[in-house]
């Protein structure tokens, strides 16, 4: 029933209303004329029916015959409703596009989504799947998926699995990360214990090895202080040396800082330079040319978004910070600060963990340069271990 509706309207059909004379003979004149007519209803000299649109032209001369005078009531169907517009053809034809466009768009990949790394960056995982189809605008049917994960893996040896599933539109790039591996120690691996720089060694705590110095002992970089060759009854006997080693030691921290230099610092011009990010395509929205010279370059993505997921619509921006040697001239009290505060960098970079017992600074001025220097009597483990190795005959 529903597809005689249907083809009803795609036909499209009229409803008539005739009046007077003989509604019998008319009737009788449609069924030869083997026209169909359906909703027939009669009150009193009226006589109303529907039939198809083009066969309502040759109704007319058979109510002429029938002495009926014949009227239009409704039309309904797609002929009379694309009539109706016929002068907006381009709805029509904006329609056509659309249902084109969106078959077409349809096919291709317009939204990547990377999910499951924490420690990998997605530009990172983004820049290698690129590199192998996965890409805005294109064609998912073509993507070899375990040529991709293989290839991946290579690529990125911090990831332990890599997949692709495509779900309409959108690939979802779904990653393991690779647990690292914790380093086995071998028990038995023979290994010696030398000192990682100069110093006097106040207390030594030996639980592995035969040690060979002493408490009090001067020592100096790459001494041996415990021997994996230990001394016994039945001969000599490999072991791995163990030791814990605080010696009293000196170090000695230099910066310099030229009173004068030639640096390249920003002049104070930016340049901006958005970007239409359009399926795929890259549109500027500016229209000068190249930049000369030096320059800081930052990038920043604003896709548009729908809850988590980047649409393939949105902006980029390239700001261009624009920089010009210039030379830089410190005052002693300036070139005396900066130094300062380097000093402290690497103070906190160097000597962490270290116990500082006594510190001195001296400064000086030669062949225009500020030299500051840091000197500190430390107490701090000394022990390197270092592994034994034997050669066979």
């Amino acid at each position: 029933m529903f597809l005689i509706h249907f083809l009803r309207w795609l036909f499209g059909f009229v409803r008539w209303e005739a009046e007077g004379g003989f509604p019998e003979r008319l009737l009788n004149l449609a069924s030869r004329q083997h026209i169909r007519l359906w909703g027939v209803e009669r009150h009193g000299t009226f006589l109303s029916a529907c039939c198809f649109a083009r066969s309502y032209r040759r109704m007319r001369p058979l109510s002429r015959k029938s002495g009926m005078r014949m009227r239009l009531k409704q039309k309904q169907g797609i002929p009379f409703f694309l009539h109706r517009y016929r002068a907006r053809a381009g709805i029509a034809a904006g329609l056509a596009v659309y249902f084109l466009l969106l078959q077409l768009l349809s096919q291709r990949i317009w939204v990547i989504d990377v999910s499951g790394n924490e420690r990998v960056p997605e530009k990172a995982i983004l820049d290698v799947v690129e590199q192998m189809g996965v890409v805005q605008g294109g064609d998912g049917e073509q993507l070899d998926i375990p040529t991709i994960q293989l290839a991946a893996l290579q690529q990125l040896p911090d990831l332990a699995w890599l997949t692709v599933n495509l779900e309409g539109s959108t690939a979802h790039v779904e990653v393991s990360e690779r647990i690292p591996t914790p380093e086995l120690e071998d028990p038995n691996r023979p290994s010696n214990i030398k000192a990682a720089r100069d110093g006097r060694i106040i207390r030594m705590e030996v639980t592995g090895g035969q040690a060979v110095a002493q408490t009090g002992d001067a020592v100096v970089k790459d001494m041996l202080l415990v021997s994996g060759v230990v001394d016994n009854a039945s001969g000599a006997v490999l072991k791995r040396s163990r030791a814990r080693i605080l010696a009293q030691t000196r170090r000695e921290l230099i910066v310099e800082v030229p009173l004068a230099e030639t640096r390249l610092l920003p002049t104070g011009r930016t340049v901006y330079r958005p970007t239409l990010q359009l399926f795929g395509l890259k549109i500027p929205l500016y229209t000068d040319g190249p930049i000369d010279g030096e320059f800081i370059l930052t990038e920043e993505a604003h896709p548009l978004t729908s809850g988590h997921i980047r649409l393939p619509v949105g902006f980029s921006d390239r700001l261009y910070t624009l920089l010009a040697p210039r030379e830089v001239i410190y005052t002693e009290e300036e070139a005396a600060a900066l130094a300062q505060s380097q000093l402290n960098e690497r103070v906190r970079a160097e000597l962490t963990g270290v116990e500082i017992q006594s510190s001195s600074q001296s400064e000086r001025v030669e062949n225009g340069v500020y030299i500051l220097t840091g000197l500190y009597d430390c107490i701090e483990d000394i022990a390197v271990e270092e592994q034994l190795l034997i050669s066979g005959k």
